[in-house]
C-alpha cells in the first residue's frame, strides 16, 4: 500500500465555483437528503425486511419470486448507504470539529455501495420485465427458457458482476490524515493512487453506461407490457367464450400489472439520476470534491431522495397487487405469528 505525500494527488483549493446558493444549498440537503431521504429510507429498510418474510414464507417456486426476493435484497443494500449519508451530510455534523472530511468519507463510504446497489436493483428490474415480455413472446417456451436454476444463476451474476466493479474505488480512493495548509489541520480525507482520478472515471462511465443499459431495457419492456396488456383487454371484450384460457390470461395479467408497477416507479424514480450520471461522465468537475460540487450537492440530494423511494415503495404495490402476498402479510400482523 502506498504511504506518504508524493504517493497521492489530492487538492486543498478554494472552491472556484459557487453556483448555489449557500443557504438554498443548505436547505434544500437538510430536507431532501438529511429529513425526507433519511425516514423514507427507515422506512424503507423495514419494509423490504417484511418483504423478504412474506417471499420466503410464500417459497421460491416461482421465478418472480426469487426475483422480487433478490430485488428486497438489492433495495436494502441501496437504502442503508442512502440512511447513512442522511446522517453524515448533515449541515451541522459537516461543520463539527471532526478528525476527518465527514462529506469525503459519506462520497466514498455511502456514495459508492449505495450506487453499487442501486445498479444491482436496476438489473433485476430490467431482469424481471425482460421475464414477462419473453411469457408474451414464447409463452410456450419460457418455462424451459427461464427456470428456477437459471434465475438464481442470473441474479447471482448480477451480485457478483456489479459488487467486483465496485471494489476498485476502494483501492484508488483511500482514508487517510492529510495536513491542510490553508486551515492548518489534519484530517482523514480522501486521496488517490496515482492514476486514482482516471480509475475512478472509468467507473463513474462504466456505472452511468450501465444505469442507461437498464434504464432502457426497462423502459422497453415496459411499452411492450402495456401494449400487450391493452390487446388483451380489447381481444377479451370482442370475446364472449374465453373458458381456462380466460382465467389463465386474469393470473398472467396481475403479474404483468404488478411488473409494470415496478417499472414504472423505477423509470420514474431513477430518471434525474440518470441525467446526474450523464453529466457526471461528460464534467469531470462536476463531483464531490470537483469545482462545481454545490451544484452536485443540490441535484445528489433529489436524485437520491428519489432513488431512496424507489427502494421503499414496493410493498405497497406487492400488497394492493398480490392477493398471496396480501394474505400473508394480513395473517402476519393481524392474526398473530401463525404461519
Amino acid at each position: 500500500m502506498a504511504s506518504g505525500n508524493e504517493s497521492y494527488e489530492t487538492s486543498f483549493e478554494p472552491r472556484s465555483s459557487r453556483m448555489v446558493n449557500d443557504l438554498v444549498l443548505t436547505i434544500f440537503v437538510i430536507g431532501f437528503q438529511v429529513i425526507i431521504s433519511g425516514a423514507i429510507c427507515f422506512f424503507g429498510i423495514v419494509a423490504n425486511v417484511i418483504n423478504l418474510i412474506v417471499f420466503i414464507r410464500q417459497g421460491f417456486k416461482d421465478t418472480v419470486n426469487i426475483s422480487l426476493f433478490s430485488l428486497a435484497i438489492s433495495d436494502i443494500g441501496t437504502l442503508i448507504p442512502i440512511l447513512w449519508a442522511s446522517i453524515g451530510i448533515n449541515p451541522f455534523l459537516v461543520n463539527a470539529d471532526l478528525p476527518f472530511d465527514l462529506q469525503e468519507v459519506v462520497y466514498l463510504t455511502a456514495g459508492w455501495p449505495g450506487i453499487c446497489f442501486s445498479r444491482i436493483s436496476g438489473w433485476i428490474t430490467a431482469f424481471i420485465t425482460l421475464e414477462r415480455c419473453l411469457c408474451i413472446a414464447v409463452p410456450l417456451k419460457v418455462k424451459t427458457m427461464i427456470t428456477v436454476k437459471r434465475t438464481v444463476i442470473v441474479l447471482v451474476s448480477i451480485y457478483v458482476t456489479m459488487i467486483g466493479a465496485l471494489l476498485p474505488v476502494f483501492y484508488a480512493i483511500r482514508l487517510e490524515p492529510r495536513y491542510s495548509p490553508l486551515k492548518n489541520e489534519t484530517k482523514f480525507r480522501m486521496v488517490y493512487i496515482p492514476n486514482g482520478f482516471a480509475i475512478e472515471r472509468v467507473l463513474f462511465l462504466i456505472n452511468a453506461f450501465s444505469q442507461l443499459i437498464t434504464f432502457g431495457i426497462v423502459i422497453i419492456c415496459s411499452i411492450i407490457l402495456v401494449k400487450n396488456l391493452i390487446s388483451k383487454s380489447k381481444w377479451r371484450k370482442s370475446t364472449s367464450n374465453s373458458g381456462d384460457h380466460d382465467s389463465f390470461s386474469n393470473r398472467d395479467k396481475k403479474v404483468v400489472k404488478l411488473v409494470l408497477f415496478i417499472a414504472i416507479i423505477f423509470i420514474v424514480c431513477l430518471l434525474p439520476s440518470v441525467i446526474n450520471f450523464i453529466a457526471q461522465s461528460f464534467e469531470p468537475e462536476y463531483t464531490a470534491s470537483g469545482k462545481y460540487e454545490d451544484l452536485f450537492f443540490l441535484i445528489w440530494s433529489f436524485s437520491t431522495f428519489l432513488t431512496a423511494t424507489n427502494s421503499a415503495v414496493n410493498i405497497f404495490v406487492y400488497y394492493n397487487m398480490s392477493s398471496k402476498y396480501k394474505q400473508i402479510l394480513d395473517k402476519m400482523f393481524l392474526r398473530g405469528t401463525e404461519g
